[in-house]
């Protein structure tokens, strides 16, 4: 996302926490109680982690992406330390006793990202599962006003 085009923030931070809102509002959608914790970056709930974020910029271009654990093999996270926390662990909502597939988180994530960033869109998935990137970009990322 181009964080220097129209009215959207310069601001790294305000992006990152912006995303964190809409994991934890999709979240909430499943009956998920999320937050974000001091502590490390992403989406936490109690100790455990529920959702990871990555994000890169230059020239206030970003490069992000994330993951909320739906339905994973959680004996795969046995050995991680979520943000090098000791102590802490991971949960997926399948954990929490959901039952949501990923299509339908995809299809929250499209809805909540565009409420979160002040555009809300009735944006459908395609046929075969997910918008494009190209697809999303020309829809729904270029025109968001992003200043708060």
């Amino acid at each position: 996302m181009n964080l220097a085009r129209g009215n959207r923030k310069k601001d790294l931070h305000w992006f990152l926490r912006q995303i964190e809102q809409v994991i934890i509002n999709v979240l909430a959608d499943f009956q998920i109680v999320a937050e974000r914790d001091a502590a490390g970056t992403g989406v936490w709930v109690g100790d455990e982690k529920i959702a990871a974020i990555g994000l890169s910029a230059s020239k206030w271009i970003t490069m992000h992406g994330f993951s909320i654990n739906v339905h994973p093999d959680m004996e795969c996270f046995q050995e991680i330390v979520p943000c090098g926390i000791e102590g802490r662990g991971v949960t997926s909502l399948r954990c929490l006793g959901r039952t949501a597939t990923v299509d339908d988180v995809a299809q929250c994530v499209i809805q909540q990202f565009g409420l979160v960033f002040d555009h809300e869109r009735n944006v459908t998935m395609h046929e075969k599962g997910y918008p494009s990137c190209e697809d999303m970009d020309l829809e729904l990322f270029q025109t968001l006003p992003l200043h708060r």
